[in-house]
């Protein structure tokens, strides 16, 4: 595959008068070998990343019978392209002339992001990631402490309220006396009978 002087069929290793399927066949093979993110070579070897934007080019422009002809058209001349991809229609031509301009660079980097926007390396991600763990776990903490307090404030006012009215009976109790609070209680009782 690294002849200058292979075409696109080479690159697959198909034959020319090979069925769209068979190009797809010899695509999908190639690529579990030579896919940047499937293979742990092409990532250490930038050899073998080229050989996938060979493939890649290859099966883009083979994969399309109307630029499959036109390709074909252009071997039987014997023009060949090697690393490059031939786009219809070339600006400032009405003729249906072809014309022969790169297609991508080896390394093209990261591809995440959004449509329009520029695109984001995967430690920036990580980055960002990162930083919302921790936002998000500061956030969980202040929450959790803030509930805590709010929780013991209220069951000390509860508790505070209690002791005031236990107080107060303890004080009835000393100050009237065990018959008092008998009598007390009883005309309580009667009165919610007779209502």
């Amino acid at each position: 595959m690294d002849k200058d002087s292979q075409n696109y069929y080479d690159v697959l290793n198909v034959r020319r008068d090979c069925s769209g399927k068979e190009i797809r066949s010899a695509f999908l093979e190639l690529s579990k070998k030579y896919h940047p993110d499937v293979s742990v070579s092409v990532k250490s070897n930038p050899k073998d990343a080229e050989k996938f934007v060979k493939i890649y080019e290859a099966y883009q422009t083979l994969s399309k019978p109307k630029m499959r002809k036109e390709y074909d058209n252009l071997l039987l001349q014997g023009i060949r392209s090697n690393e490059r991809r031939i786009v219809e229609d070339p600006p400032n031509t009405t003729h249906g002339s072809w014309e022969i301009r790169p297609d991508f660079g080896a390394h093209p980097g990261p591809y995440y992001g959004v449509k329009g926007w520029s695109r984001i390396s995967n430690s920036k991600i990580a980055l960002a990631l990162f930083i919302l763990g921790i936002i998000g776990g500061l956030s969980g903490i202040a929450s959790v402490k803030r509930s805590h307090t709010y929780q013991k404030t209220r069951i000390d006012e509860v508790s505070a309220k209690a002791s005031e009215h236990h107080e107060k009976i303890r004080s009835d109790a000393r100050k009237y006396g065990k018959e008092e609070q008998v009598q007390r209680v009883a005309k309580r009782i009667f009165k919610r009978i007779d209502s």
